[in-house]
C-alpha cells in the first residue's frame, strides 16, 4: 500500500505544474461587447413587440387605440 501511496503523491508532484499552471483568460473584449449589443437589441425588440401587442390589445376592446384597419 506504500508503494502505490508513493507512486500516486510522486505522480500527482510531477503534474502539479501542469494542472494548476493553465491558463484561462476568459472571454475577450470583443465577445463581450457583441454579446450586450445583442443582449439589447433583443431588449429593445421585445420592448417593441410588447408596445404593439398591447396597442392592438386595446384596439380590440375598444379602447380606440389605433387597429390595423
Amino acid at each position: 500500500m506504500q508503494r502505490i501511496t508513493a507512486y500516486l503523491s510522486s505522480l500527482l508532484l510531477s503534474r502539479r505544474d501542469d494542472l494548476f499552471s493553465r491558463r484561462d483568460d476568459g472571454y475577450s473584449t470583443e465577445t463581450v461587447i457583441i454579446t450586450a449589443v445583442l443582449v439589447g437589441l433583443a431588449v429593445a425588440l421585445g420592448g417593441a413587440i410588447a408596445g404593439r401587442v398591447n396597442l392592438e390589445m386595446a384596439g380590440i376592446s375598444g379602447g380606440g387605440g389605433g387597429g390595423g384597419e
